[in-house]
């Protein structure tokens, strides 16, 4: 069947109904976003690289490691690393973070195993905090999904991975149990850059998420997401959710003008470029800075 389109806002969304479906229940993997808790203080931050590793608790390292499914490679140092479903670190500088941050207070939003918190932390962030969620029952997962997943399934914590990570690094990134639906000044006060990467595919309200971002954002926002090459300019292809928590499939236009109908003054396409995962596979990775 071909495209079936409505227009929402300035934005044109593209229905195509079989390929929403044919998706079904085929695999869920632990995507995003939830919660709450007041944030506490901190110390000034060191940078990983520098501090010395503390004490890692009982058990093989390489044992604690492999215990846990990842989602972001991550060197933990004297030779071991992550085996994440995404490598980020060759591509690390596609992503549009300053060299330095020193001095500056960061926001990762959705930040998973936290390999964008550490890489703000080691380039100099006087402070980063980080939000996710702890539970897989609160990603934004479509209802047919939620409805074929066990109790145990829905109940499955998230962080390990950050929690591991945090403790081998020696860092002092600070990770709060929030949603980005509920992000607000009120919570967590404001941040000279806030950095959002690979979430706004996931969310059945992604422009809600850019105007809560907006709210914290005093200097400038980082956000990259994944664009779909062939469609027209400023429309969206709904897939649904039915497969690994993904809902659209957005055109650089429909990114640009989302992020711009959020609030931000300033929105400005810096670089799109591949970024591999899996078996011979790629995504479109558009990276927008955005100024309030």
């Amino acid at each position: 069947m071909g495209f079936k389109g409505v227009r929402v806002g300035g934005v044109a969304v593209l229905i195509d109904i079989d390929d929403a479906m044919s998706g079904r229940l085929s695999r869920t993997l632990p995507w995003r976003r939830a919660r709450e808790r007041p944030l506490a203080a901190h110390e000034p931050i060191a940078s990983p690289s520098s501090s010395p590793r503390p004490h890692v608790k009982d058990g093989s390292l390489e044992q604690r490691v492999n215990s846990i499914e990842w989602y972001h490679t991550i060197d933990l140092g004297n030779g071991i690393v992550t085996p994440g479903s995404f490598n980020h670190g060759p591509y690390v500088d596609q992503f549009g973070l300053p060299a330095r941050l020193d001095g500056k207070r960061v926001l990762d939003v959705a930040t998973f195993d936290g390999f964008w918190a550490f890489e703000c932390e080691k380039r100099g962030a006087a402070e980063v905090v980080a939000i996710d969620l702890d539970r897989y029952s609160d990603v934004d997962l479509a209802p047919r999904v939620r409805q074929g997943l066990s109790s145990d399934q829905l109940d499955k914590p998230l962080g390990a991975g950050f929690a591991l990570a945090h403790e081998v690094l020696g860092s002092s990134v600070c990770r709060e149990t929030l949603s980005v639906y509920d992000l607000s000044p009120q919570r967590l006060g404001t941040f000279d850059l806030v950095f959002c990467s690979d979430l706004l595919l996931h969310l059945t309200c992604p422009v809600k998420a850019l105007q809560n971002i907006r709210t914290v954002t005093t200097e400038r926002a980082v956000i990259v997401d994944t664009f779909h090459p062939l469609l027209p300019q400023n429309t969206v292809k709904y897939i649904g959710g039915a497969e690994t928590s993904v809902w659209w499939h957005f055109s650089l236009g429909a990114l640009e003008h989302m992020i711009a109908d959020a609030g931000f003054a300033n929105v400005e396409l810096t670089h799109t470029f591949q970024m591999p995962y899996g078996r011979g596979k790629s995504l479109g990775q558009a990276v927008f800075t955005a100024t309030s």
